[in-house]
């Protein structure tokens, strides 16, 4: 009969304790090695095996039906405590396996110790069996495992620490050795640390996939009289939450008490235990008699308790700890005879668990909150906390923590450290570990890095919420929900399920049921049940509807009861605090509006939401005119009823109402300043007589300044006025309150009033006005030789001259001594240089050498660009030499303009430079050093790592696949739906993230309308022409590099690729994409999809056009634009090549020039001629490499199922 079978008919019975029976043998020094192992019993295995059968057939005679291995301590974290280069083996009996366990490996050591010893529970059971006192009750030989001696979790205390994987694998080297020597059940006991538990689960469970079996898991924590695991305060109820669903099949407490002191903890779990129960407890409390600690609990008065609790309370399993002995088991068993388990009935509420409690996820009082401000991007403090630049401040992120559990009383708080200043991974990791130290709440890991959220599950004490999954498109033919299960589903954590697909989140109800339901299912496949899933339907900011007749807070509303009828388990969520976005300045309709769409969802049984409190109450509280306002706006899409809402919470804050609609009122002077921070645009071609002379303009502001100067000094005018709005303007963006695209706007209209005043000051006085006015400095910028990406360099300049900079603007293809000569000519305070490719950027050293050799080295250098970094800024401010005492100082990397602004503010701004340039030459210096060790490093485990093995099992070609090249076009209205436009607006088109544009009061709705304006000009003007060509031809793999043969002779090469051979993601291989394809000597033919993708040839003309005009806000929409098309169309394309091919949706990876799997740019010319892209979709090709127009981009494709971007 099978462990788990007998649970279902019987109470089992386990032995008492192992080491009370040892030290009553009577057993010497000699028996353990000598006297420093006395305290290691596990050594009487291997010394005294008889001794172990003995204690074993007794405990087995006395009733047990089940002993424990004598291996509670023989893990290797245990063993390595000791030093066995002493050990006496003069009395040990014969050892069973060869070597001197002297000078084995603790690994080595710890699997003898478990085989041996299970061995030897089995001998004493076959012995048992044998003998005519067995009344043929069911045996059985549990591992015995007791905690690794090291903690997992958070604390302060002088402790030994472990990660959770090194704990996992000391635990998987222990059970190999239990299962092959003939373990039936493995015991977890006396844990003390349910992370440490967890893991040691996991090992566990490793193990067993290893041998190819799957022995029952017994899991026993040690608890005082108030349920609480001392050392970390875990109540028992938490414990049994966070291991319920890891892997484990019973659940109890063992050790440290007796049974006396042990019913409240065993009515908790008999409550909430979905488990057989196991209750193991010591003979009383320890007291000490003549030097020794003894144990009197009386075997017959333990048997009544033990009895009781598992007539009464339904506990499955009992035994004895310390202090017990056969007499002990033989009372108990008798107590049990003939007793079968009693069913109960625990509750069926979802909790999830921190380090010291459990919290339910019962909507049935109450909403469940989840706290939303330990977020780096929807809470300033926290960002400032982890993005400051040094170590988190983690007494910061504390008091976040605090006013959220403490003050506002929510146990559940969401935890997200994305961001692209720090690495998101190791400060989720910290965060989490360092806040779980002395915490009674849970929380909800969130993060978008799949990695981050795999590190934060294992330094985290307790069942998770993570957040999130869905159904978006991770590559490789995968969903994000698949790979996130796929990495944490061990864990049993409560996931929340986004109802997001591919082509984004769902608008309607009933989308966003068929979303919610695709979800389910996928989740099913990998194991997690309904009741592990909160369904957030998504809501959308209220008035962002693109579509008349839509009313977003109305379909999430309805689309409720549909996500519950899909199960009733599941429960619901959302993030409530995009439905008020672009309201942080009005928290009073915030409010308002927060707590009537809940209220409302509350009636349709909405379970939870991610809030801040302080935006949410019971409707009743509102004033009745307000509430009834919010529900028009959420019930009926009232927009007459939302400004009203608008005017009340302006009144409330002490804003008095008013919106303008002219600037009438304002002197000519404020009236410029005033539209040109508004960025009002007037275009309007004509011209304008001032002085004598006619100057042509293109906005009517021209005609205002005009006026302006009939009374007043334009240099006057320049200073006072329009320097001040500008630097108005910087602050405002500085602060998050001025978007960028808004800032561009702004400096449009500035374009015109400063160019007629240039104009007009030449023509006039034969002034520059350059000299005249009052900078702060000038700077040189531009984006370097070979190199034809201008939208970064623009940013800055405009960014620049917005804090009162001159600059001086070379424009794109720098000539490298331009740089310099520009400087000396107008006396520039800096050189700025921008790149886009690796390769050019490698330019900027060259400059720096050449400052240096033409005496210009005390000139600082500020750099930036894609492809650079701190690492990059170390070698130009090397400047192609070799000594690091030499390094200069005044090399800046700058990660966005506003960094360039800050450095050059610093530099202009009368402050000792000494602190500035040292502070600068420690971090070049650290980052050149780190890069050269890593530079060494990765070159040796290249010379040293052998090359990834890839296996062809599941790859297959169809017959005959390839065709040469094929044209696809789009107009670029049919494309929109299809755009990304999440990327667009935040990073094309530079809006940032949702909670910056919060910020600025920039709606998703204003958004949409700015996408739809594009699309339309775009589209009617024919500037973006979505366009791509691709085909599929026959190659094999040579080494590094695929050959590519012609479709209708395969012994001719069209081309070569050369592939970049580098180390693999987790650094155990190299690998090269060329392995990915069948190799010539198999004499099989591959498929290889080769395509190019492209906005189209007209593009670059109007964006040279707008540049002319000085439209810097529609270069900026019409370039990103561009480049979106260009990389959402090569997703299109690819879709195609994948059909073609025969490959599965999401199978078959592409790989562009430029990126690590092939570093080299060049292989863009060959796509483009063997496509004839020139011809046929209108690409040209620079002589570094780049296309023109910028937006296309290149691409091969492999169709092996297991290949990878690195």
């Amino acid at each position: 009969m099978e462990f788990l079978e007998a649970l279902n008919d019987r109470i089992l019975v386990l032995d008492g304790a192992m080491g009370t029976e040892i030290q009553s043998r009577g057993l010497t020094d000699a028996d353990f090695g000598g006297a420093p192992y006395r305290m290691l019993s596990d050594l009487i295995t291997f010394s005294r095996p008889e001794v172990l059968c003995d204690i074993h057939r007794g405990y087995y005679a006395a009733g047990a039906h089940a002993v424990e291995t004598n291996t509670f301590g023989a893990s290797p974290f245990r063993l390595g405590e000791y030093d066995f280069g002493g050990l006496d083996l003069s009395g040990f009996a014969p050892l069973p396996m060869d070597g001197d366990i002297r000078t084995l490996s603790c690994e080595d050591l710890a699997y003898h110790l478990n085989v041996r010893a299970a061995q030897l529970a089995c001998e004493a059971r076959s012995r048992y069996r044998t003998e005519p006192g067995y009344d043929g009750r069911p045996l059985f030989v549990a591992g015995s495992i007791g905690p690794s001696n090291r903690v997992v979790s958070s604390t302060e205390a002088n402790l030994k620490r472990a990660t959770f994987d090194e704990i996992a694998a000391n635990f998987q080297v222990q059970v190999r050795g239990l299962i092959d020597g003939g373990a039936d059940v493995v015991l977890f006991e006396t844990q003390q640390d349910i992370l440490e538990t967890k893991a040691a689960v996991m090992g566990a469970l490793r193990a067993m996939d290893e041998r190819g079996t799957r022995l029952p898991i017994m899991c026993q924590v040690t608890v005082d009289a108030f349920s609480k695991m001392q050392i970390f305060n875990t109540d028992i109820h938490a414990a049994l939450v966070t291991m319920a669903g890891v892997g484990i099949d019973t659940f109890g407490i063992n050790c440290s008490i007796g049974p006396d002191l042990m019913g409240k903890t065993v009515e908790k779990l008999a409550r909430y235990s979905p488990l057989p129960i196991s209750v193991i407890p010591n003979a009383g409390l320890p007291v000490s008699e003549n030097g020794r600690t003894v144990f009197k609990f009386p075997p017959e008065q333990m048997a009544q308790y033990l009895s009781r609790y598992v007539r009464e309370l339904g506990v499955n399993i009992i035994g004895g700890c310390c202090g017990t002995t056969h007499e002990h088991t033989a009372a108990m068993a008798a107590a049990v005879a003939g007793l079968r388990p009693v069913p109960r009935g625990p509750e069926r509420t979802v909790f999830v668990s921190g380090p010291q409690q459990a919290i339910a996820l019962d909507s049935s009082s109450g909403l469940v909150m989840i706290g939303e401000r330990l977020n780096v991007r929807g809470s300033k403090a926290v960002r400032d906390a982890v993005e400051r630049g040094g170590p988190i401040d983690h007494h910061a992120l504390d008091a976040v923590i605090r006013e959220q559990t403490v003050e506002l009383g929510v146990q559940i708080i969401d935890v997200c450290m994305d961001s692209n200043v720090v690495n998101t991974a190791e400060a989720l990791k910290e965060v989490v570990h360092t806040h779980t130290t002395d915490f009674r709440g849970a929380m909800s890991l969130d993060s978008f890095a799949i990695d981050a959220l795999l590190e934060a599950v294992k330094v985290y004490p307790g069942r998770p919420i993570i957040n999130s999954i869905s159904m978006e498109d991770a590559g490789d033919g995968r969903t994000k929900a698949d790979v996130v299960l796929e990495a944490t589903a061990a864990h049993h954590p409560v996931y929340i399920a986004l109802a997001t697909g591919p082509d984004g989140p769902g608008a309607t109800a009933e989308q966003k049921v068929a979303l919610a339901k695709r979800v389910v299912d996928c989740a099913a496949r990998h194991g997690v049940t309904p009741d592990q899933l909160m369904i957030d339907m998504n809501v959308f900011p209220i008035g962002s509807e693109s579509q008349e007749g839509m009313n977003f807070a109305l379909e999430s509303l309805n689309a409720i009861a549909g996500i519950k009828a899909l199960d009733r388990r599941l429960l619901t969520t959302c993030g409530v605090g995009n439905l008020t976005n672009g309201l942080a300045a009005k928290p009073y309709m915030r409010k308002v509006l927060t707590s009537v769409w809940l209220d409302e969802a509350r009636k349709r049984g909405l379970d939870a939401a991610i809030i801040n409190p302080n935006h949410y109450v019971f409707v009743q509280d509102l004033e009745p005119e307000d509430y009834e306002l919010g529900v028009r706006v959420v019930l009926h899409h009232d927009m007459d009823a939302f400004e009203r809402l608008e005017d009340i919470a302006d009144r409330k804050k002490g804003v008095e109402v008013s919106r303008r609609s002219s600037y009438e009122g304002l002197s000519p002077e404020d009236a410029i300043c005033e539209k040109i921070k508004d960025g009002y645009k007037e275009r309007a071609e004509g011209a304008v007589t001032a002085g004598g002379s006619e100057y042509a303009y293109q906005d009517r502001i021209v005609i205002q300044t005009a006026e302006v100067i009939q009374r007043r000094d334009p240099l006057e005018f320049i200073n006072t006025f329009l320097m001040k709005a500008m630097n108005e303007l910087g602050d405002g963006f500085a602060r998050g309150a001025v978007s960028l695209p808004h800032l561009l706007k702004s400096a449009d209209v500035m374009k015109q009033v400063m160019g007629f005043l240039e104009a007009y000051m030449k023509r006039s006085a034969g002034i520059d006005v350059h000299e005249q006015v009052a900078y702060k400095g000038t700077i040189v910028l531009g984006t370097v030789h070979q190199d034809v990406h201008s939208i970064g360099k623009d940013l800055a300049k405009t960014l620049f001259e917005n804090y009162g900079y001159r600059v001086v603007d070379l424009g794109v293809m720098t000539p490298l001594q331009a740089y310099i000569d520009a400087a000396r000519e107008h006396q520039a305070a800096a050189i700025g240089m921008s790149a886009l490719l690796v390769q050019t950027s490698n330019h900027m050293i060259t400059v720096s050498r050449m400052m240096a050799e033409q005496g210009l080295a005390g000139l600082p250098i500020l750099l930036g660009g894609a492809p650079v970094n701190w690492r990059h800024a170390a070698y130009v401010a090397m400047a192609g030499q070799e000594d690091p005492a030499k390094i200069r100082p005044n090399v800046f990397y700058c990660p966005t303009a506003m960094d360039g602004v800050n450095v050059m503010n610093r530099w202009v701004g009368g402050q000792d430079r000494a602190p500035i340039l040292e502070a600068n030459r420690d971090k070049l210096l650290a980052n050149l050093e780190r890069a050269e060790k890593k530079r060494d490093e990765d070159a040796r485990l290249m010379r040293e790592l052998a090359p990834r093995v890839i296996r062809f099992d599941e790859h297959r070609v169809p017959d005959s696949p390839w065709f040469r090249c094929e044209t696809l076009r789009y107009s670029l209205r049919q494309l929109a739906p299809y755009l990304d436009t999440k990327t667009l607006f935040g990073l094309n088109w530079k809006f940032g993230g949702t909670a910056s544009r919060e910020k600025r009061g920039e709606t998703a709705e204003k958004l949409m309308a700015l996408f739809e304006e594009w699309i339309d000009r775009a589209d009617k003007g024919q500037w973006v022409q979505p366009q791509g060509v691709y085909g599929i031809y026959p190659c094999q793999s040579a080494g590094d590099e695929v050959l590519v043969y012609d479709p209708d002779d395969f012994g001719v090469v069209l081309c070569r690729f050369g592939f970049t051979r580098v180390l693999g993601a987790m650094r155990s291989d190299t690998v090269c994409a060329a392995q990915y394809f069948y190799p010539r000597e198999s004499g099989r033919m591959d498929a290889i999809g080769v395509q190019l993708t492209t906005s189209g040839p007209q593009v670059e003309a109007q964006i040279a056009r707008f540049r002319a005009e000085g439209n810097s806000e529609a270069v900026l929409y019409l370039q990103g634009l561009s480049d979106r098309v260009a990389e959402d169309m090569a997703d299109r394309v690819h879709a195609v090549l994948r059909e073609r091919a025969g490959a599965a949706a999401g199978q078959g990876i592409r790989w562009s020039p430029g990126y690590p799997a092939m570093a080299e740019t060049r292989y863009n010319r060959v796509i483009l001629d063997l496509l004839n892209a020139t011809a046929r979709v209108g690409v040209r090709i620079t002589e570094a490499g780049e296309f023109a127009p910028t937006g296309s981009t290149a691409a091969v494709v492999c169709f092996h199922p297991d290949a990878r971007y690195t």
